[in-house]
């Protein structure tokens, strides 16, 4: 809410339920009803045996005592032992490698399958220039007689120039 209009506010935002008032002396005195009753209780009904908290140190040390020798004479088993552990990734990993040479494709992949767009994409950001390029590539296979030579007419550049540019990209050379 902007400044201006706080001195515009004309309710608080603060409610109370209809006919609060009409019952609240009833509940006020219920209430202190019930805490004289609490007041006039001697005994809460927890009692603590006579010098517990004198003994405490001396039984909490021989309960830790007796605790760790048990534990030190108990022989811990682990679930699952190292030898099985390695036994099953064993297993797991034949399995694996069985399956990868069973469920192989007879179909060798081709240029044809792989998408443009990916190559394209991994062609920019691999950041290859022409010389990387080329050194791929043969005598044989960097002859002119290789490459498609296409002629564009001019109505074909004309058409293209009037559908994928603007006057201000002609103007400016963008």
């Amino acid at each position: 809410m902007k400044k201006s209009q706080l001195h515009n506010i004309k309710e608080t935002g603060f409610t109370i339920p209809d006919s609060y008032f009409d019952s609240f002396e009833k509940r006020l005195m219920d209430k202190m009803a019930v805490q004289d009753e609490m007041a006039t209780i001697k005994d809460p009904g927890y009692t603590v045996p006579e010098n517990y908290f004198e003994a405490f140190d001396t039984h909490l040390q021989a309960r830790l005592s007796a605790d760790g020798e048990s534990s030190a004479k108990s022989k811990i088993v682990p679930l699952i032992s190292w030898r099985s552990a390695m036994v099953i990734s064993g297993v797991a990993a034949t399995l694996l490698l069985l399956f990868t040479l069973v469920l192989k494709s007879d179909d060798p992949l081709s240029i044809n399958q792989v998408e443009t767009a990916s190559i394209e994409a991994y062609l920019n950001n691999e950041n290859l220039n022409d010389y990387d390029i080329a050194s791929y590539l043969d005598d044989d296979e960097l002859n002119i007689d290789n490459f498609v030579s296409t002629t564009l007419t001019e109505e074909s550049l004309e058409n293209y120039l009037l559908n994928h540019t603007s006057l201000e990209d002609l103007i400016f050379g963008k």
